[in-house]
């Protein structure tokens, strides 16, 4: 049985570039996420003479209160809609590649430190260039969501493939 979306495609495409164009003229900035961690990770632990801090404050400040907004709305969203879960391991972990719990922190971990890793070295995050810079039509935004989602399409079929024809 397939499931019907919460929301039709359109109107998700609809709401996020109202809400792109919003914070483009309120801000006076492009929607991102990356940030938004040395930011935090300045917080957490100051440094004497910290020369990036003054570079990224107001971003970082601002994207952090981003994504901890889409964090409440994700879980308002799935209390809403009754499907909240908590769990370290999904049921497709579990059941088809036999991962424990151990092995997804490790692959999380992992994965989040690459993905912002790359996000930084790239000068921005997937929301940046996909989202803002994608509307903005820019070359090398253009060029990241190509290779970004030739890469999903890639690990997806990898770890996801079906055993069965």
């Amino acid at each position: 049985m397939k499931e019907k979306p919460v929301i039709n495609w359109f109107w998700a495409g609809f709401f996020l570039a109202l809400i792109n164009f919003i914070v483009f003229i309120v801000e006076h900035r492009p929607i991102g996420a990356s940030t938004a961690f040395p930011y935090l990770g300045n917080l957490l632990f100051p440094v004497i003479n910290n020369e990036y801090l003054p570079e990224i404050e107001k971003a970082g400040r601002w994207e952090l209160w981003f994504l901890a907004g889409g964090f409440v709305g994700a879980v308002i969203t799935s209390l809403l809609t009754r499907t909240f879960r908590l769990t370290f391991t999904p049921v497709y972990w579990e059941n088809r590649l036999n991962l424990g719990r151990k092995s997804r922190i490790l692959f999380a971990f992992l994965g989040g430190f690459l993905l912002i890793f790359g996000a930084r070295m790239a000068g921005g995050c997937t929301s940046g260039h996909m989202f803002s810079g994608g509307m903005q039509l820019a070359v090398s935004s253009l060029l990241f969501g190509i290779f970004a989602f030739a890469g999903g399409l890639i690990t997806a079929n990898l770890i996801y493939r079906r055993r069965y024809r």
